[in-house]
């Protein structure tokens, strides 16, 4: 009687476990159709309004929620259609890459981060005072593009890329600022190949690709194999139409020209999630993110740890709302509060020509090559000049926030700068870019 009762007693426990993970596992499932379809509907959205062409992947607590391709076009013979395969071009996600290798190679002693790169390049000026790490997160003072090339930055190679550099004025004692600088990343690719005795793009294909198994990523330059078999064409906006654009455009630089997949971005991502690369590479909200972009083409890739999922979104059409699409995406996956994006038709309001005038003045944006914007005021509106041209009439939406086309996102903020003065972010293809009053 004893036996059977505790034989019982076993199928019972047996039974109740196995329930309760047949529950579990339905309750895993029901919330990840939930978000998959949140992300549809967003994106779908997205996609109606004319925003979206390109593909979305994430993933939560190991499980995928969603792979899926969005086309304004269905049909394949369009040059804007992809497939959830698709190879895109993905610029400046690049440099999360040279990152990872650069702690790899520090793990691995051929190098450290506190190295000044005067180590490398005895005759780099202020190599003495630049140092790897600055390097890395743009404050090196280096200025964001080379100036005072001659022909196309296409042709030049990493020799002469590097040569150039050299003779680059610096734009602030290095370490004391911040500058988003495409030239100090192109001091990291010449580190790292003379690390590896490769070119960036075959160390990537070597000791990134190959381990992780990303067997459709790849580089346009400098590599033993053509992986670009599917390769997405970048789209512009057009006055009446989507245009086409080339994917490698003459005033690039050719170092760090790689594409990939969604699939294998994600396989990158989960590598930097284990130790001891997330802690290396998060920030401060336990998140490692990049984006990248160019001409038509925008991407994203965002891993975070403490909350355990990836997102990425590949664009090959520039018009996604940028900014606006990576905090919504974080918030879905999150379960916090986000909108479902709809059309816009913004309200203007007048505003007193005091209230005007406090914003007249020549803004500098270093961020695109120290772009200078004037804004005067012209009636009950502030106008903007660019090179002696008017390129635009600004309404108000509200005492700081002014728009030109009330069906379109793109804006111009002022804000406080704390000197009694402003400086403005100018909203601009889905990014904010922030210019100082001169």
């Amino acid at each position: 009687m004893k036996q059977s009762f505790f034989l019982l007693l076993s199928v019972v426990l047996f039974v109740s476990c196995q329930r309760a993970e047949e529950k579990a596992a339905a309750s895993d499932l029901s919330a990840t159709t939930e978000l998959r379809e949140k992300i549809q509907d967003y994106f779908s959205a997205l996609n109606e309004l004319g925003k979206f062409n390109g593909v979305v992947y994430a993933s939560k607590d190991g499980m995928d929620i969603i792979h899926q391709a969005y086309n304004l076009h269905p049909e394949k013979s369009s040059t804007t259609y992809v497939s959830p395969e698709s190879q895109f071009d993905i610029h400046s996600v690049s440099k999360l890459m040279a990152r990872y290798l650069i702690e790899k190679y520090e793990l691995e002693r051929k190098l450290s981060k506190r190295q000044f790169i005067h180590a490398f390049f005895p005759d780099f000026p202020n190599g003495e005072k630049i140092t790897i790490e600055m390097l890395l997160h743009h404050t090196s003072g280096l200025p964001r593009e080379l100036e005072g090339v001659e022909g196309d930055a296409i042709d030049l190679t990493s020799e002469q890329i590097l040569a150039h550099a050299k003779k680059q004025a610096l734009l602030f004692e290095p370490g004391t600022d911040k500058q988003y600088s495409n030239v100090g990343y192109e001091i990291v690719y010449f580190i790292i190949q003379q690390i590896s005795e490769k070119s960036f793009a075959q160390c990537l294909s070597d000791d990134l690709f190959k381990p992780l198994d990303m067997q459709h990523s790849g580089a346009h330059f400098y590599t033993r194999d053509n992986k670009r078999k599917n390769l997405a064409k970048n789209h512009e906006k057009g006055d009446s139409t989507i245009l086409q654009v080339d994917n490698v455009s003459s005033d690039e630089l050719k170092t760090a020209r790689i594409f990939s997949t969604a699939t294998d971005l994600n396989k990158f991502l989960n590598h930097l999630r284990q130790e001891p690369y997330a802690s290396l590479l998060k920030d401060e909200s336990d998140v490692i993110e990049k984006s990248g972009g160019s001409d038509g083409i925008r991407v994203e890739v965002y891993t975070h740890l403490k909350h355990n999922y990836n997102f990425i979104f590949l664009a090959n059409y520039e018009e996604v709302p940028f900014q606006q699409t990576v905090e919504d995406f974080a918030n879905i996956l999150e379960g916090k509060a986000y909108d479902i994006p709809k059309a816009l038709n913004r309200t203007a309001i007048v505003l007193p020509s005091a209230a005007l005038q406090k914003y007249v003045g020549t803004y500098s944006f270093a961020d695109l090559g120290k772009l200078e914007l004037t804004f005067e005021v012209e009636g009950t509106n502030l106008v903007v000049w660019q090179e002696g041209e008017q390129i635009a009439s600004l309404r108000a939406e509200s005492e700081t926030v002014f728009f030109d086309d009330p069906k379109e996102p793109a804006s111009f903020e002022f804000i406080d700068n704390e000197k009694g003065e402003f400086d403005v972010l100018m909203g601009f293809k889905g990014v904010k870019l922030k210019g100082v009053k001169q």
